[in-house]
């Protein structure tokens, strides 16, 4: 890549010409005149300085401005600093809580729940046997009449008997039978069993009047 710095040198060596004499004929201190030759721009007051005094050197070598202007910018914005590791890299390792509070940050958390307890049911009904929580009757009660009423709830997607006979679950895991039973004592027994083949059982102790 040609470069404005290396071209006014070369044409200055060329000519015979001394930075002195640069200096005195261009009004450009000399110290300036080896900071643009050298092409550490920086060290100029600003960039328009010295894109002007890059323009002046230019016109008293006979260069036209149409040819240093671009050169020029183009060796200046290369000598810019250019970060090893990209802004946007940089970002990414940054905590930003408004990011994770954002409706969508919100959504994503959501869906991570939902999915990690998902995984959790599934994984729990593999090992575990449903639980069967009986409100009626209790054990040892007393009935009136041949027929007792057996309500309770267990896992939504389990299969209930009941003295061996399945009855509906809903789908909050409720279940009810009314179940015809001889006087004097006798049992129930409520049987579960999930999808997974694990299997909960209880037993209840009756008196029917």
């Amino acid at each position: 890549m040609r470069k404005i710095s290396d071209t006014l040198r070369e044409i200055r060596e060329k000519k015979g010409l001394k930075l002195s004499d640069v200096e005195r004929e261009t009004k450009i201190k000399r110290i300036y005149l080896e900071e643009i030759e050298k092409g550490d721009f920086d060290k100029l007051p600003s960039e328009s300085y010295a894109l002007g005094f890059v323009k002046n050197y230019g016109k008293y070598l006979g260069l036209p401005a149409s040819l240093t202007v671009p050169l020029f910018r183009r060796e200046y914005s290369s000598k810019k600093h250019v970060p090893i590791i990209p802004e946007f890299r940089k970002k990414q390792h940054v905590f930003n809580r408004s990011a994770i509070f954002s409706p969508r940050g919100i959504l994503i958390i959501a869906v991570v729940l939902l999915v990690t307890g998902y995984i959790i049911f599934q994984y729990s009904s593999l090992i575990f046997a449903p639980n069967i929580n009986l409100e009626s009757p209790r054990d040892g009660q007393r009935v009136s009449g041949n027929v007792v009423e057996v309500k309770g709830k267990t896992d939504p997607y389990a299969t209930v008997t009941i003295n061996n006979y399945e009855v509906y679950v809903g789908i909050d895991g409720s279940f009810s039978k009314s179940v015809y039973e001889f006087s004097g004592d006798s049992k129930i027994t409520i049987v579960a069993k999930n999808r997974f083949g694990k299997t909960s059982e209880k037993i209840v102790d009756v008196k029917v009047d």
